[in-house]
């Protein structure tokens, strides 16, 4: 929750921020570039060093460390200083977010990992709903700057607090076992479970390895669009609280999208359940460069939410299905890193292209056809995975 309400709170900020301060679109999102491509090079890191400090530690630091960085920003004046901030933020956004949280599901789950995914997921919808209905009445009433202490301090509210009381990293810990330890394959899923994993040495010398790489890249163009939406609707000359009913309710979809798609996803093939999402996105897609009508974009949102959450609960399924969860960790750190990069270079591009044409529409055309390369990327890896071809060692 505390990452989505920081990566979509952003999107209220581009408007109000660049008007006042004078940057053009592309230039101030390289600061959310920058943060997420800090956090590329340093989840590796994270990976290694998070047996020695332990889940609990790496929370309460790194929410202390993100929620300064917010703090900081409130007091930015010059481009360079939104880009100082953004590499401080990336330090830890990520691995004590996602990462973190991914890893706790593989290691309290061997059962119903896709609808821990998707209310993992769920869980940002509701947070980014609800920023979504508060943060552009903020604004306007109080300005950006108080709007980044907020969220600053829902940040290490929802960070340090759960950290000391809840988090639990794995369950030997206090006793317990993994949910669904002993139970039978069939008793969870028609598809059988695989009894073995590939390390990470042999994955990355596997042709499905690469080209999953760049299908995860191309699915986070997406998040790269979602910072720009609130602006996209803004110019439709949408009122700010109609702004922040169409960005609610993609994010309100989200809960049932990302619950709905992990369900799926547990009872019925992962090839059907990712054609399902990817036609959900081209659709949402067309009718977001082509209607100006907000009730019909009220509908769209809702299809939307289903091209947009889908990718994030599919995606770790989709890689511990094709390579397994015995290495899990390695392999997630360094495939992990394909979307911060496709968002850190989408945001930019998604600011150009406005920039330039004045529009978004020719990005959202764009993204149709990425769409179908993603889908194609992932459809590729789960058919000709290492696990589905036991006899092809190379996996080429």
């Amino acid at each position: 929750m505390a990452m989505y309400i920081a990566g979509n709170a952003v999107g209220f900020f581009v408007e109000p921020i660049t008007a006042e301060l004078g940057f053009s679109r592309s230039a101030f999102s390289l600061y959310m570039s920058l943060s997420t491509l800090t956090g590329v090079f340093v989840l590796p890191l994270i990976g290694q060093v998070l047996p020695k400090f332990g889940a609990k530690r790496l929370l309460i630091g790194g929410g202390l460390w993100v929620s300064l960085g917010f703090v900081w920003l409130a007091f930015a004046t010059r481009l360079w200083q939104f880009y100082l901030v953004g590499i401080f933020l990336g330090l830890f956004m990520m691995p004590i977010t996602m990462f973190l949280a991914i890893l706790l599901i593989n290691n309290w789950f061997t059962a119903k990992k896709g609808l821990m995914m998707g209310l993992l997921n769920a869980s940002g919808g509701l947070a980014g709903a609800i920023v979504s209905m508060v943060m552009p009445t903020f604004l306007d009433n109080f300005g950006w700057r108080m709007g980044y202490f907020l969220i600053a301090g829902l940040f290490a509210l929802l960070t340090v607090p759960n950290a000391l009381f809840m988090l639990v990293e794995k369950p030997d810990s206090i006793g317990l076992t993994a949910y669904g330890d002993g139970l039978s394959a069939q008793a969870e899923s028609s598809e059988p479970l695989h009894d073995q994993s590939i390390a990470y040495e042999e994955a990355k010398k596997m042709k499905p390895f690469y080209v999953l790489f760049v299908g995860i890249f191309h699915s986070a163009f997406g998040g790269g669009m979602m910072q720009y939406l609130p602006a996209h609707f803004s110019g439709m000359s949408f009122t700010s609280a109609q702004v922040g009913t169409l960005f609610s309710l993609v994010m309100a979809g989200m809960i049932i999208a990302n619950i709905s798609v992990g369900a799926i996803n547990d009872k019925i093939d992962s090839a059907i359940t990712l054609t399902f999402v990817v036609a959900c996105m081209v659709i949402a897609l067309f009718f977001l460069a082509t209607t100006r009508s907000f009730l019909a974009l009220a509908i769209v949102m809702f299809i939307l939410a289903f091209g947009l959450g889908g990718p994030a609960v599919l995606t770790p399924l989709v890689v511990s299905e094709v390579f397994g969860i015995g290495d899990y960790p390695r392999i997630w750190s360094i495939l992990g890193m394909a979307p911060s990069i496709g968002v850190s270079i989408s945001g930019p591009l998604w600011g150009a292209v406005y920039d330039v044409t004045g529009s978004y529409a020719i990005g959202m055309y764009v993204m149709m056809g990425l769409t179908v390369i993603y889908g194609i990327c992932y459809l590729f890896a789960l058919k000709r995975g290492p696990l589905k071809q036991p006899l092809n060692v190379t996996g080429i």
